[in-house]
């Protein structure tokens, strides 16, 4: 009895380094499928208290990662990347998620989707100038003297 226990076997809980040699060796052809890895990442990005990503979108593809919107700064970024990495099944991780600078935070703050330009869409797009050309676009019920 004395010669098998505490002989340098590494098992979880004893502080060796080489306990996490075989971590992600799952069953020969077992992969974890992409809704148990995006649930995973939700649910540790939700449980994290150091990382607001109300504004972070996950999306998985064959075990690759795709992180998509904003956050208030590169520290939140990393972190969130790194959430991914963590969770078992993630084969890679992109990071899409813009960090919002001060400057677009006063500015446009109802502006969310970085990959559309806005301009051309935007109600005030058209050429006329000054207030005939607003009152005109609201069907002015009588002609101006």
């Amino acid at each position: 009895m004395s010669g098998q226990e505490g002989s340098g076997s590494s098992y979880p809980g004893q502080g060796s380094r080489q306990s996490g040699q075989h971590r992600g060796k799952g069953p020969k052809n077992y992969k974890r499928t992409d809704d148990r890895i995006k649930e995973d990442i939700n649910d540790r990005r939700s449980d994290d208290e150091h990382l607001d990503a109300s504004d972070v979108e996950v999306q998985v593809t064959g075990g690759e990662v795709t992180l998509s919107g904003s956050v208030d700064d590169r520290q939140a970024k990393r972190h969130a990347e790194d959430l991914a990495e963590a969770v078992s099944g993630v084969s890679n991780v992109e990071n899409r998620i813009r960090v919002k600078s001060e400057n677009s935070k006063s500015k446009s703050s109802g502006s969310g989707d970085s990959n559309s330009s806005g301009d051309s869409n935007s109600s005030g797009s058209s050429a006329t100038s000054g207030s005939q050309g607003a009152s005109s676009a609201l069907g002015k019920p009588k002609s101006s003297t």
